[in-house]
């Protein structure tokens, strides 16, 4: 049986999951994006804020590796189970800098 004309099988599929947006905006949003926070986090350097400027890169580091995942990875796109598994690796490297950071400021 036919499925009616006035019936859009694109309808009946979520925005998420109609496929890649084909224009490229979001991937130029995420470049100056991108391009901005690196500005942000050499003007910070510049300013010699001390151990504050340690943070402050680190905050700029995990949002630009954010936007990265979520953009260029299309992990926003992605079932849970598979953003899941990402986030599971996200916390095993952060697990291990933290082991470095006790094994190196305990020495």
């Amino acid at each position: 049986m036919a499925a009616p004309a006035s019936f859009s099988t694109d309808d009946a599929v979520a925005p998420a999951q109609r496929g890649p947006d084909r224009s490229g905006r979001r991937y130029l949003r995420a470049w100056l994006a991108l391009l901005a926070l690196t500005g942000l986090s050499f003007g910070v350097d510049r300013l010699h804020l001390g151990s504050l400027s340690t943070a402050v890169a680190l905050g700029v580091a995990l949002i630009k590796a954010s936007i990265v995942f979520i953009v260029f990875m299309h992990l926003d796109r992605e079932p849970f189970p598979i953003r899941f598994v990402a986030a599971l690796n996200v916390a095993w490297v952060l697990l291990l800098c933290l082991g470095i950071a006790a094994d190196v400021g305990g020495n």
